[in-house]
């Protein structure tokens, strides 16, 4: 979080900000390490460690919002915070599953839908460089 609130934050030109012309959305899925008994969805083990939430795998759509606005105070500015949806048996984590079961994956997606920058474990500077490529939409 603070490395994506300080790019938001950050000038891109001399009129404006990352956060005034990229969508910085955030996607609340599974909990990466979460509390025992609940193994690491990336692993299938127990994966209690420095990262852990103190939280147990949410249960239901309920569950994982209320844990998504918790999280929401750590992010800054106009970014966004969606939580992936967890109905059993119908959409079950469809962003997370569509998009890659990483768990500090980062897109850039330009205006037409096209995936421009895909990064498996999300680099601040290298997404900085690829937002900067971006043809001037303004």
């Amino acid at each position: 979080m603070p490395a994506l609130n300080a790019l938001a934050a950050k000038a891109y030109d001399a009129n404006s900000t990352f956060g005034d012309r990229v969508h910085f959305v955030h996607i609340y899925v599974v909990e990466p390490h979460p509390m025992r008994p609940d193994v690491c969805p990336y692993t299938g083990s127990l994966s209690e460690n420095a990262y852990s939430t103190g939280r147990r795998q949410p249960r239901t759509y309920a569950e994982r919002e209320a844990y998504a606005r918790d999280t929401k105070e750590f992010i800054t500015g106009n970014q966004i915070l969606l939580v992936d949806d967890l109905t059993p048996g119908r959409y079950d984590n469809p962003v997370w599953c569509t998009y890659g079961t990483c768990p500090n994956c980062a897109f850039l997606i330009r205006q037409d839908g096209t995936i421009d920058t895909v990064q498996l474990w999300f680099n601040v500077g290298e997404m900085e460089q690829a937002v900067r490529r971006l043809p001037d939409r303004r």
